[in-house]
């Protein structure tokens, strides 16, 4: 059989204030046409289906849309174990009627946890969970950290483990030892809430969600990764799903995801860059500008932008060891003040003086009297 582990979709997210709504449904699309073609016989979602725990609308269109074709259309099940990311409660609303179309979700921890059976799999959904809970749920054990209060869950799953069956954890933590992208903006490190991968003996596979980077912690632990890069240290990395095959033992490879838009680094001298947007065929992509010889002022941002209608971010010099940045959002929501201070710094390297401040202030007066006149 097949099972495709995805997580961290983190719909209604965005990217330096850019929707990434359309990316994500293109993500979707993909991922629909993947269990179709592959014969996939189950989807599983490690958690943060979305950014917020309150979700915009658009969000729950898109999740209502992947998780009807899915289990309705395809006749696919999925099985979701809340993120930290996302609102449990409304995550698992109607969890028990929804169970009947093949969608299980769990969103909040309980003592005992039962197993999703798929064929020949035990699929046990360990939903985020903070360490009062499981001291509640196990008053008679003794814990002291977040380690402790992950072993007591796992053990109670292990004594039901189903002889002859594949038992395949879904877990939302961070494993030691794992590497960070700039998005895991909310993973604890060093921290209370960091694992050892031994935990997880025992287990024939653990999906894994939380962390942005897809990436193996120990012989049966994988984070499938974000389907979508959310910053720009991702540029270059390709993105993935992972495809489980189990036929006398797991095996997995990792499907590439080609994006709807690329996210991507420019770095050069200002002429270098300029030269490069006359010639790059894929202006449509998100982009970050990095200027290596001169200061990045509004200017530069508007030029560029006539190149790159998703230019998000621009750097540059500043002097031989400060760097500035300034991201496109930004630039627009500076007050008529500040930008002439921005632009009378960036021209003369001096600061505007208070004479020079009451004359603008004065003629902003002037203009803005003559436009309620007309």
């Amino acid at each position: 059989m097949k099972i495709i582990h995805t997580s961290d979709w983190h719909l209604g997210i965005s990217l330096h204030n850019a929707s990434l709504i359309d990316e994500q449904r293109y993500f979707i699309d993909y991922l629909i046409n993947v269990v179709k073609d592959q014969k996939v016989d189950a989807v599983i979602i490690a958690g943060d289906v979305f950014d917020h725990s309150v979700s915009s609308s658009e969000a729950i269109t898109l999740y209502n849309y992947a998780v009807t074709r899915l289990c309705n259309e395809l006749g696919v099940p999925v099985v979701i174990a809340a993120g930290n990311h996302d609102g449990a409660a409304r995550l698992a609303s109607c969890n028990e009627l929804l169970k009947k179309a093949g969608l299980y979700i769990y969103g909040k921890l309980t003592a005992e946890i039962n197993a999703v059976e798929i064929g020949n799999s035990s699929i046990y959904p360990i939903p985020y969970f903070n360490v009062d809970e499981v001291k509640a749920l196990y008053p008679e054990e003794k814990i002291s950290s977040y380690a402790d209060a992950m072993e007591v869950v796992l053990k109670n799953i292990k004594q039901n483990f189903k002889e002859g069956n594949s038992n395949i954890l879904m877990c939302h933590c961070f494993v030691s030892g794992s590497v960070l992208s700039e998005s895991d903006r909310t993973a604890m490190v060093g921290g209370s809430s960091v694992v050892p991968s031994g935990i997880f003996d025992g287990f024939d596979y653990v999906a894994m969600g939380h962390l942005h980077k897809a990436q193996d912690r120990g012989y049966n632990i994988r984070y499938s990764g974000s389907p979508i890069k959310y910053s720009f240290s991702e540029a270059g990395h390709l993105k993935t799903i992972t495809m489980l095959e189990i036929e006398d033992g797991i095996k997995y490879e990792e499907l590439e995801i080609v994006p709807l838009r690329e996210t991507r680094i420019i770095r050069g001298t200002f002429d270098e860059v300029l030269e490069f947007a006359n010639h790059d065929m894929k202006r449509d992509d998100f982009i970050k500008i990095e200027i290596t010889d001169m200061y990045a002022g509004m200017e530069a941002v508007e030029l560029f932008r006539t190149y790159y209608a998703n230019l998000l971010n621009i750097t540059g010099k500043m002097n031989e060891t400060e760097e500035n940045q300034l991201t496109v959002e930004e630039l627009y929501t500076l007050s008529p003040k500040h930008i002439l201070e921005k632009f009378y710094k960036e021209t003369t390297g001096c600061e505007v003086t208070e004479e020079q401040l009451k004359l603008f202030e004065k003629a902003m007066e002037s203009v803005n009297s003559q436009e309620v006149l007309q």
